[in-house]
């Protein structure tokens, strides 16, 4: 079935029926443009059930990333969005208006938050349960607390994981997860598959250990026709392999729709794109399948209305329904109970102020406040934590997840730097090595590098390098401290003569730090740009 055509898929296909039903189509719309046809509207609130037509509803969330309570009130978009709270409260009216009401999620459900950080996805898994969710599939921060703790989390929650991709069969977590899915909604039988991101390097192969990937391509398409011989009226993949406009490379969603015949929607993640409207990419079979997605933090929830009629011709309605403070006044009570009960110990500790920033500060390259304050950081703490000496420290950007506002510093605002379960690895490597990586950091245009690097850039190349005022000797054996993750997936590391991993994870480090600068500088916390990487 496509959103563009009737339910009896090959009786219908390119026949002069189906060119009379894009017309009548067209003539019901002020516009045939797909995109305006599907437009919000919020006057279909108030539609009502027609008994002779098969319908349902699609809930759906991505990249909810720990996002318990709402963003933040200060910030600059999208402040005091989302929450659990809120986002049940929309939910639960979606299902008081409407009769058949399936709920999905498309990954990264956890990491992000403190919360994920000290309770381990406990609060995470409750609110999948609560909330209703009908499937989900996993996304690449479902590993950073390694197998085992993805199968802690798995067991925490009875909502069925689909992953058609990710071949779990020779893990111990192999009986949690499901190809694929069926779920009635009324009379229709949906299908859901899962697809996952490509692991290799993007997660820590010690965190998804016996997990194989494979091409999404490759076993998409075979496993939604598979649903279809099952009975299936329609198949959705639920995605977190990403999306960009115009790009239809096969391990993004618009390639997977145009290189597959039997998917008709893809809900999508992992790249935290906010589809206002549909983008609908034509398959293998010249049919329209819409790509959609939410953005992250549930800021938004997903809604698409499926609708065919007793003759077949289906009707797609989509919008992203914002969760804001107006859903305060419909909170649960007894849901709201459970979350505080969880967040109300937690809480108190994050609150809790380190020091005073006097200004803003944030990430960017070639350098910036924010970046050399952490680059620095993981160097003080190589040598206070651990007495080693390191020539070089450096941090992936991807890895600094927010900014510092000015005003104090809490150790929840640590947390939300640093959310990732990284530990500091110190590795060896000689200067003819690490030229490569200051070859990369020049092609990045920078990253976070610690103060005794002076590095000149110019078209993209290393012009010059000194550390500590040295040129790199060749031969000479130099310590760089970095974090687990950039090691295991970055080539530029490959080359290291020794390693050495802690188990203490970087907020501690960044807690200690932040409150070593506060009581170096009467409870101020600052950091500038210094020069130390400069683009010609």
């Amino acid at each position: 079935m496509s959103f563009l055509q009737p339910d009896d898929h090959n009786q219908m296909k390119h026949s002069l029926i189906y060119s009379l039903i894009l017309l009548i189509i067209c003539v019901g719309f002020t516009s045939c443009d797909p995109l305006e046809q599907n437009r919000p509207d919020d006057s279909q609130k108030q539609e009502t059930t027609d008994p002779d037509n098969d319908e349902f509803v699609i809930l759906f969330t991505n990249d909810f990333h720990s996002q318990i309570e709402p963003t933040d009130k200060n910030l600059d978009y999208n402040a005091d969005r989302g929450g659990a709270k809120r986002l049940k409260a929309l939910i639960d009216s979606v299902r008081t208006a409407e009769p058949h009401v399936l709920l999905a999620d498309a990954g990264d459900l956890v990491q992000g938050t403190y919360y994920f950080s000290l309770l381990n996805g406990v609060v995470e898994m409750m609110i999948l349960d609560e909330l209703g969710y009908d499937v989900r599939t996993v996304g690449n921060h479902e590993f950073d607390k390694k197998m085992v703790g993805l199968g802690e989390m798995f067991a925490m929650s009875k909502v069925p994981v689909v992953s058609t991709n990710y071949d779990f069969s020779n893990t111990a977590l192999a009986h949690y997860v499901q190809p694929s899915k069926i779920i009635n909604a009324g009379r229709l039988k949906i299908g859901f598959i899962g697809l996952g991101v490509m692991l290799e390097g993007l997660v820590d192969p010690t965190s998804c250990e016996g997990v194989k990937w494979q091409n999404a391509i490759n076993v998409a398409d075979a496993e939604a026709a598979k649903l279809r011989e099952q009975g299936a009226d329609m198949v959705i993949a639920i995605s977190h392999l990403g999306y960009e406009k115009n790009n239809d490379i096969y391990y993004l969603d618009r390639g997977v729709a145009l290189k597959t015949r039997n998917i008709d929607m893809i809900i999508g993640g992992h790249s935290h794109t906010f589809i206002n409207y549909p983008d609908y990419v034509t398959n293998l079979d010249g049919e329209k399948v819409p790509v959609v997605q939410t953005g992250s933090k549930g800021i938004c929830l997903g809604y698409a209305k499926i609708k065919i009629d007793k003759s077949g011709q289906p009707s797609f309605t989509y919008k992203l329904i914002p969760v804001k403070k107006h859903l305060d006044s419909k909170i649960d009570p007894v849901f709201a109970a459970k979350v505080d009960s969880y967040t109300t110990d937690v809480a108190k500790k994050m609150e809790e102020v380190i020091g005073y920033c006097p200004s803003a500060m944030s990430k960017g390259n070639p350098e910036s406040p924010l970046s050399n304050l952490t680059a620095d950081g993981l160097l003080w703490a190589a040598k206070e934590f651990h007495g080693v000496t390191a020539d070089v420290s450096v941090y992936n950007s991807g890895g600094i997840r927010s900014t510092i506002a000015k005003g104090n510093l809490t150790v929840g605002d640590v947390f939300t730097l640093y959310p990732f379960d990284n530990v500091l690895s110190v590795i060896t490597m000689k200067g003819s090595d690490l030229k490569k990586f200051f070859d990369t950091v020049a092609s990045y245009g920078g990253m976070p590098i610690n103060a005794g690097v002076r590095l000149v850039i110019s078209n993209r190349k290393v012009k010059s390098v000194t550390i500590n005022g040295k040129a790199i000797n060749d031969s000479q054996t130099y310590t760089i401290a970095t974090l687990n993750y950039l090691v295991n997936t970055e080539s530029y590391f490959a080359s290291h003569l020794t390693r050495m991993d802690y188990s203490i994870y970087v907020w501690d480090y960044y807690t200690a730090y932040f409150r070593h600068l506060a009581a170096q500088n009467n409870g101020q916390i600052t950091a500038a740009k210094d020069g130390r990487i400069r683009v010609e």
